[in-house]
């Protein structure tokens, strides 16, 4: 008998890509367990070998169905009986507590956000910063029944001080696939993930514009889900005006399948973020992408980011505002040169992989 693994999530779709494509992948090759995923409706419904989907629709501004979804979650877990539950969000923290009363199962928390600090810092409101207290308290006392913290980010075992002792660091890295031989003769840049002002997509734009009127032929495919209306809507008038400029953009998450196509196509991709207190010390899932499938990238020079993506040996450090356009273009045409023949391993989930693994045959066993 398969031991039963629940991952839980309320927002992020059932094949979000560290819930399906990397956690569950890599739970389900061992042939050891039956991984169930409840999360929003995505691409994949159809259950696979040892992967079951239970998918719900939400409307992240919905509220009120907010509320609901969380019961039905619960009680979905309930059915199950997992002898593991692995949570993605703070709000199903009451229900994992009242899970393991009931069932005795074990409780992993995957923390893939330091949501504290992001709410208090970025556009902050009186509203936000008691949310954030309020987020801190829940995270606080949830390690009296948390078996595990999983960190999607290195930084957070510093940042968060209620992980104490019992956490584990699996970063968003790339998946294992082979990657193409990528045409140089005209620049095809590429912005993927979460669109927002926050990720530098208005500077890539404008980047992008600059880099054109030195190579006509150059274009800019912008794809991820995108939250601000007025965003979207700035970015779909820029696309009439400019047929270089192609948009994959959706309120809701696109599949993975369709990034990684985009990543696989260009050959000039943009890591446009400025450092902030929230984000200097992450490292984006896109720099370990692009990374591992060798597609160069644009990102802001003597950061974080660029020190490690020259490690990895794809980074194009930049100033971006100030850059010389045509300098980045002349870069460009040398690019091939500086790109290493092989990928580097440090950048891929395998070892993530192994690790997550690990760590559930010692909570369940």
């Amino acid at each position: 008998m398969k031991k039963k693994i629940v991952i839980a999530s309320l927002l992020k779709p059932v094949d979000d890509v560290r819930a399906y494509w990397k956690l569950s992948q890599s739970m389900a090759k061992t042939n050891k367990y039956e991984v169930n995923i409840i999360g929003n409706s995505g691409k994949k419904e159809k259950d696979e070998k040892n992967i079951k989907f239970l998918h719900h629709k939400l409307d992240r501004k919905n509220w009120l169905k907010r509320l609901v979804i969380r019961e039905l979650i619960f009680f979905r877990i309930l059915r199950i009986r997992p002898s593991l539950l692995i949570i993605t969000t703070h709000e199903l923290l009451n229900n994992a507590l009242l899970i393991k009363l009931i069932t005795g199962c074990k409780v992993v928390y995957d923390v893939q956000e330091n949501h504290g600090l992001n709410l208090s810092s970025i556009n902050p409101t009186l509203l936000k910063k008691i949310l954030s207290k309020f987020i801190r308290l829940k995270e606080t006392f949830s390690r009296r029944f948390v078996d595990q913290f999983w960190l999607a980010e290195s930084c957070y075992a510093e940042e968060l001080s209620f992980v104490q002792d019992k956490f584990l660091i699996l970063e968003n890295k790339a998946l294992d696939l082979p990657y193409p031989r990528r045409d140089f003769s005209s620049i095809s840049m590429l912005f993927s993930g979460t669109i927002s002002d926050y990720g530098g997509v208005r500077r890539a734009v404008g980047l992008f514009y600059k880099i054109q009127s030195d190579s006509p032929k150059t274009t800019l495919k912008i794809i991820g889900q995108v939250h601000d209306s007025s965003l979207k809507n700035w970015l779909e008038s820029e696309q009439k005006n400019n047929p270089g400029l192609m948009l994959n953009i959706s309120t809701t998450p696109v599949p993975y399948d369709q990034i990684l196509e985009a990543i696989f196509e260009a050959n000039l991709g943009i890591i446009g973020y400025e450092p902030s207190e929230v984000n200097r010390e992450k490292i984006p899932t896109k720099l370990y992408e692009y990374s591992r499938y060798r597609l160069p990238f644009l990102v802001k020079k003597n950061t974080k980011w660029s020190k490690v993506g020259l490690r990895l040996g794809a980074a194009i450090p930049v100033a971006f505002d100030e850059e010389n356009h045509s300098k980045i273009s002349e870069t460009f045409k040398n690019v091939d040169s500086f790109l290493t023949k092989t990928y580097p391993e440090d950048a891929t989930w395998e070892n993530e992989s192994v690790k997550a693994v690990n760590s559930i045959e010692t909570l369940i066993n």
